[in-house]
């Protein structure tokens, strides 16, 4: 048995004209809006950061800022089973800060190794920027003199970003063979 959809009121020009108005407030706070083209109704609202605008044609650089992101949270352990509420609930061993899982101990090796292979200013760069809110547009550039003093104008903050989003990506087409010279060091040190 089909269903019927749901006839839906049309907009009335008072209502298009309080979205409009709406979409014109949120934009001046700097905040991206989608529209529905027919009814003109907000259907997403995002604040964009300096990622999505440097890296706008280049995904697999924008790929590698978000495999640090998720690298960094699961070797905090954020990402893992254990810390969602209905285990820590269940279990008395999967309270936060009592279990170390194997994934966050890889995270963290993959994590040394990206602090290995990457220069001091472009992690303290990548690493300023994905704390929270420091990417927004209206924030990044702050982050950037503090990081790479030398880098003063627009443009030049903007290449120092994207230079880093480069080598963080060799590093991450990379990480197979790092992370096994790096074990290959440490059995021989040992």
């Amino acid at each position: 048995m089909s269903r019927k959809k749901k006839r839906t009121q049309p907009a009335t020009p008072a209502d298009i004209v309080a979205r409009r108005q709406e979409k014109r407030e949120l934009q001046a706070r700097g905040l991206q809006v989608n529209i529905d083209p027919r009814s003109e109704e907000i259907t997403g609202i995002w604040r964009p950061d300096c990622f999505q605008l440097l890296l706008k044609h280049k995904p697999m650089e924008a790929g590698a800022v978000t495999w640090l992101e998720e690298v960094i949270r699961t070797a905090a352990g954020e990402n893992g089973q254990e810390r969602r509420p209905d285990f820590i609930r269940a279990t008395a061993e999967g309270a936060p800060g009592q279990t170390v899982t194997a994934d966050m101990i890889a995270a963290s090796e993959v994590l040394t190794v990206v602090q290995e292979n990457m220069m001091a200013w472009e992690l303290l760069l990548l690493f300023g920027l994905l704390k929270p809110d420091e990417a927004l547009i209206t924030r990044w550039r702050s982050v950037v003199v503090l990081c790479c003093p030398t880098a003063t104008t627009p443009q030049r903050q903007g290449e120092r970003v994207v230079a880093a989003c480069e080598r963080l990506l060799w590093v991450r087409e990379n990480i197979g063979r790092l992370l096994r010279e790096r074990q290959d060091r440490r059995k021989m040190a040992a």
